[in-house]
């Protein structure tokens, strides 16, 4: 499968750090995005899969293998289900009714219910072109996701969107509410004290914020930073789970570390590279407002069905609109690939 999504290569380059948490690079020379795609996780294998699996998941939205449709706006409105305007849109965009865009099949998470989301969104094609069509919408890989099944790749996906989306908000505001300071500490799942432990023999210095999320799932924002390498680098993670999700937050700032370290990104400008001066975690809050990491409400859901729906209903409660999402997945590839779509929910290019 893999010459088949043109991978050539797959690196291991875990310790081009210092820190042992694994990160993987999968190598597409022949892209028509970005031609290296990064894989993180607790064990080696599994930092290989998660690399591998990106690689395939870009692959797939670089072609996208659907029936397209062309109608404005205001044709397809009435059949969509959710309002186009809360989709992510290009800055100085001029989106109305009578925009013509082209269209991929869609289908909303909850009932199944078809509908089209505009290709611009999600095509991921960097190709020189003939043609042009004005940008109306921000395409990027936001809610993009593989997975073993179709529901797996659902999950992926919408929990990229609560990341992105709780970012967001804790940059710019707008609900006033403040993120929270974790106290290291009072972390009790041994899986997550055991990364813990890893950056501090490393001397790496770790800063944990619980973000205020418009969904009610936990996220979190992870800085890392030491003397030797004076920048940081930051990871978000959201689960229902938070165990899970403190873990991602921190193999993901692992993982952007050890990803500029190596250079080899298509998309890394300078900033990854400029010292901040001072750890974060100084200018952060005092110890007495530190959140507890007990208090954290958690959901364990060992069904991947039962969660979908779970985080399905939280999504719909929160931004009144169903999520959506284009089925990438193709037969002569066999990896369920999904673009997870959630109308109302803020991104911002931070990745």
């Amino acid at each position: 499968m893999l010459p088949r999504v043109g991978i050539t290569r797959i690196s291991d380059v875990t310790w081009l750090d210092t820190i042992g948490i694994s990160v993987y690079q999968a190598i597409r020379p022949n892209s028509w995005s970005l031609s290296v795609s990064q894989g993180k996780g607790v064990t080696p294998l599994l930092a290989r899969i998660s690399a591998v699996m990106e690689g395939i998941e870009v692959w797939h939205a670089e072609r996208p293998a659907l029936p397209s449709t062309e109608a404005t706006v205001g044709e397809m409105r009435p059949g969509l289900g959710y309002d186009p305007e809360e989709l992510t849109l290009a800055e100085r965009h001029f989106l109305h009714d009578d925009c013509r865009v082209t269209w991929l099949p869609a289908q909303s998470v909850d009932t199944g219910t078809p509908t089209h989301v505009p290709a611009q969104l999600l095509v991921l094609d960097g190709r020189v072109s003939r043609t042009w069509e004005p940008p109306l919408f921000y395409p990027s890989s936001n809610g993009l996701a593989s997975g073993n099944t179709l529901d797996e790749a659902l999950l992926h996906g919408m929990y990229e969107v609560i990341e992105r989306d709780a970012i967001v908000r804790a940059a710019f505001g707008g609900d006033g509410s403040r993120p929270q300071e974790l106290d290291l500490s009072t972390v009790d799942a041994p899986s997550v004290r055991t990364t813990l432990e890893l950056f501090g023999v490393a001397g790496v210095n770790v800063s944990v914020r619980r973000l205020p999320s418009q969904v009610a799932v936990p996220t979190f924002d992870a800085i890392i930073w030491d003397d030797a390498l004076p920048v940081s680098f930051r990871g978000i993670g959201s689960h229902l789970d938070a165990a899970v999700a403190l873990s991602r937050a921190l193999t993901e700032a692992a993982q952007s570390r050890t990803t500029a370290i190596a250079g080899s990104r298509d998309d890394l400008g300078k900033k990854p590279y400029r010292s901040t001066g001072t750890p974060p975690a100084a200018r952060r809050s005092d110890e007495s407002d530190r959140l507890d990491f007990t208090a954290v409400e958690s959901v364990r859901i060992l069904d991947t069905a039962e969660e979908v729906r779970e985080v399905t209903a939280r999504i719909l409660d929160s931004t009144g609109a169903p999520p959506v999402y284009v089925n990438l997945t193709r037969d002569d590839i066999g990896v369920p690939v999904v673009l997870a779509v959630c109308p109302g929910m803020r991104y911002k290019a931070l990745h």
